[in-house]
């Protein structure tokens, strides 16, 4: 069972600076330390959940709460194996409110879910930069 989010606000908080996201452990381990692998699964990240929120934005123009809950949770999943716990956190609290029908909460979940996700690509970009400045120094 999904925990209820508190009734006060918004919780999710991000958990990185744009210096600071690095690999998990089991992403590392799945990529055998292949920076291209890596680096392949970042792009993707951002392209499919910044796809999910622009269909979420669409959703909730159409009041169509299960969209929006079917593509929260697909974000969480992916966001909680990359790493980016606070936006897997904050999807999990939009997709609360999307089951329960609390349709005034969810344009404050999507816009917290999309600044946690900016905050967070920032941070995987940063991360990319340094491992590809690496590679090109590396004989």
């Amino acid at each position: 069972m999904i925990p209820l989010p508190p009734s006060n606000g918004l919780t999710a908080k991000c958990r990185c600076s744009s210096r600071d996201w690095s690999p998990p452990a089991l992403l590392l381990e799945a990529a055998a330390d292949d920076d291209g692998l890596i680096l392949m699964l970042i792009d993707a990240f951002s392209a499919d959940t910044d796809a999910r929120i622009e269909r979420m934005r669409e959703a909730l123009a159409a009041s169509d709460l299960p969209r929006i809950r079917s593509e929260a949770h697909t974000i969480k999943g992916g966001a909680g194996q990359m790493g980016a716990d606070a936006v897997a956190d904050a999807c999990r609290e939009l997709e609360v409110a999307s089951n329960r029908n609390e349709a005034s909460l969810i344009a404050p979940y999507l816009n917290r879910v999309q600044e946690l996700f900016g905050e967070v690509r920032e941070a995987m970009a940063s991360y990319a930069d340094a491992r590809k400045m690496e590679s090109s120094v590396t004989p």
